[in-house]
């Protein structure tokens, strides 16, 4: 999530969070969703304000939740959750490689 909520919505903000957080537990297939907050960055870097992290066991299993009944009725409490916040939400797949080569 990029951009930013007001000062006097943040606390509307974070309760509405921990309930995403709950919706997405929800979707089928899903081992784990984390929230991770900004606590600090760089001049300059992206106003990142916080990011859902969701892990799955395979990009097939990611597909089927994005794809399930459950999703479209999270992103209802999404919407009604965080409305408050003014920005741009996107979502970056990304692997981990815990056998990732040392540099």
């Amino acid at each position: 999530m990029e951009g930013d909520v007001a000062e006097s919505d943040r606390a509307a903000f974070d309760l509405g969070c921990r309930k995403v957080v709950e919706a997405i537990r929800s979707y089928p297939g899903i081992r784990a969703v984390k929230l991770r907050r900004l606590a600090r960055s760089e001049e300059g870097a992206p106003p990142v304000l916080a990011i859902f992290d969701l892990y799955f066991d395979s990009l097939e299993d990611m597909d089927a939740a994005l794809a399930s009944e459950t999703r479209q009725l999270v992103r209802s409490t999404i919407a009604s959750s965080i409305s408050m916040f003014r920005g741009r939400v996107y979502h970056l797949v990304l692997d981990e490689d815990a056998a990732a080569p040392a540099p």
